[in-house]
């Protein structure tokens, strides 16, 4: 099962929804139609026949429901020791993997090789099962102080995005340049 009727279907039966395959399939490609407005005049019944598009206005419920996915698959492998990926609050929660604002991700993980190829493995998965992808030419990529030059190539050369000093601003607010304070909030 491939695309985007395969991870929600994998995503709904995981979150133990009382679904089967058959009713994902029809109730999201086959269970709607749209009407175009004419001069006023609505006109015959349009159905479908390609799945979601955008616009769609069941698209930010699909891209929830997708993103919920990816974060519980980034989740699910920061559980596992020293590999790097997601970063800790305090010593009394899990990592933290990504934080997800509309349709941003912000990923954490250490310049090593075997957490940049385990995260590109999920990245890449998660692409091919949802049918989205990855924009490089908004993607930045950029580093703590404490990694090296080698280690900047390397994960820039895993994952073919460019770096930058900082992620500039969101909604008007630095984005992790230096610890947060009273002049900058």
């Amino acid at each position: 099962m491939a695309g985007l009727n395969g991870i929600l279907f994998t995503h709904v039966c995981n979150a133990r929804f009382p679904l089967k395959k058959d009713q994902v399939d029809y109730g999201v490609y086959h269970n709607h139609t749209y009407s175009l407005m004419i001069n006023g005049e609505p006109t015959g019944l349009i159905r479908p026949t390609r799945g979601i598009r955008q616009g769609d206005p069941l698209s930010p419920y699909i891209f929830i429901i997708c993103m919920e996915a990816l974060s519980s698959a980034l989740h699910t492998v920061t559980q596992q020791p020293n590999l790097g990926l997601g970063i800790k609050i305090c010593s009394a929660v899990d990592r933290v993997p990504c934080l997800l604002f509309a349709d941003d991700c912000l990923l954490f993980y250490k310049a090593y090789q075997t957490s940049c190829c385990k995260l590109k493995n999920i990245s890449d998965t998660f692409c091919n099962r949802s049918g989205q992808l990855v924009n490089y030419y908004k993607s930045t990529l950029t580093f703590s102080k404490n990694a090296t030059s080698i280690h900047r190539k390397l994960v820039v050369g895993i994952f073919n995005i460019s770096d930058s000093e900082s992620l500039g601003k969101y909604l008007e607010c630095p984005v992790f340049q230096q610890r947060p304070n009273r002049i900058r909030f």
